[in-house]
């Protein structure tokens, strides 16, 4: 994470940086002492936090997504999808007709 926060310059406005830093802010290792340090119900304090302060937000009836950036469960056609549904359709076909299917090593499409 403190890799990635040299990287990204927005990650740097967020913690409000007034200057571009080309170092680290703090050792990584720093991560696991406090966490250490403060236990699990400090975790959970930690999480509980921005809940007890938004509390009152929380309770709208209307809320503003921006779902451009989600990831969505659509599947794009490929022409390996493709092919496949085209040779099940065909072999689907050739049963109903009683045709001769030849036997052919699978392939994985």
């Amino acid at each position: 994470m403190v890799e990635r926060w040299i990287e990204n310059p927005y990650w740097k406005y967020f913690s409000r940086e007034k200057v571009f830093q080309t170092q680290k802010p703090f050792d990584p290792t720093e991560f696991i002492h406090f966490r250490n340090r403060i236990g699990k119900e400090g975790a959970e304090k930690l999480l509980k936090a921005p809940i007890q302060l938004f509390a009152k937000e929380a309770q709208a009836k209307e809320v503003l997504i921006d779902s451009t950036v989600q990831e969505k469960n659509i599947i794009y056609p490929t022409d390996a999808k493709l092919h496949k549904r085209i040779i099940e359709r065909i072999n689907k076909i050739a049963k109903q007709e009683g045709g001769a299917v030849r036997q052919v090593k699978h392939q994985c499409l």
